[in-house]
């Protein structure tokens, strides 16, 4: 399943749909298919023209982002479970070190709650989802960054295994369980991902308390054209493609 659905999304997502309705145009104008050619041209243009000339993409993930604010903690955290994705796993194998993506604010925020909460425990939970059969984890990266910024190592737990969200959810789930861990635990993960991954979790029977990190909207985003930045206009669309259809099926 883990396979299917990377293959699925690496097929369906707005640029290689756009890019294979434009192959599918040019065979049919080969074989004198002129109204085959027509529809898969036009579907080819319509999916460019909104995924990297209109802030639809922002709209979406402001609508993630937006469902589930910081809440007011009425005490302190038994634990943070922080969703892989905030390092580059191959790089920083190669590297021995930690490289952050894009969603570093998922490790920024924990050291932050860290420091706030020096009894809380930090479970890490993410492997390597590349289908290139590479095992390289968080794990590594991740106990180099926190024992860099002073978190003891008897605080840190790993579960080095999850390739996706879902095995995030499960695997946490039982290893919470085999470690006699109780008390609330906060779930941290990138904003526009929280909605999906508290389903996975419900999903479960694991309550964990959302606290979003990695914002990339305002929350405040109207439809508009914006021709000016076409490629963050297609990542954004194409990252909340993925999220809303995700969030749909892990409810299914």
């Amino acid at each position: 399943m883990f396979v299917l659905s990377k293959l699925f999304w690496m097929l369906l997502q707005p640029l290689a749909f756009a890019f294979l309705n434009a192959l599918a145009a040019f065979v049919c104008i080969l074989l004198a298919r002129n109204a085959a050619a027509a529809v898969f041209s036009g579907l080819a243009v319509l999916t460019l023209g909104i995924a990297c000339f209109t802030n639809l993409g922002t709209m979406m993930m402001a609508g993630l982002e937006n469902r589930f604010p910081r809440p007011t903690l009425s005490q302190p955290p038994a634990c943070a479970i922080v969703l892989g994705g905030g390092i580059s796993t191959g790089i920083s194998a190669r590297r021995q070190s930690y490289v952050f993506s894009r969603a570093a604010d998922r490790y920024i925020e924990t050291l932050r709650l860290a420091r706030l909460y020096p009894e809380m425990k930090i479970l890490v939970t993410g492997g390597d989802n590349a289908l290139s059969g590479n095992i390289n984890g968080e794990a590594d990266p991740a106990a180099l960054f926190f024992a860099d910024h002073g978190v003891a190592r008897d605080r840190l737990i790993y579960e080095p295994m999850a390739r996706n969200t879902a095995e995030n959810a499960r695997l946490t789930t039982a290893l919470l369980a085999s470690s006699n861990m109780t008390g609330p635990c906060l779930l941290i993960t990138s904003a526009y991902h929280m909605p999906r991954s508290i389903a996975l979790f419900e999903r479960e029977q694991l309550a964990v308390t959302p606290w979003p990190a990695d914002y990339r909207t305002d929350g405040n985003v109207r439809f508009a054209l914006s021709v000016d930045k076409p490629v963050i206009n297609a990542t954004m669309f194409s990252t909340a493609l993925r999220e809303w259809a995700g969030m749909a099926r892990s409810r299914g």
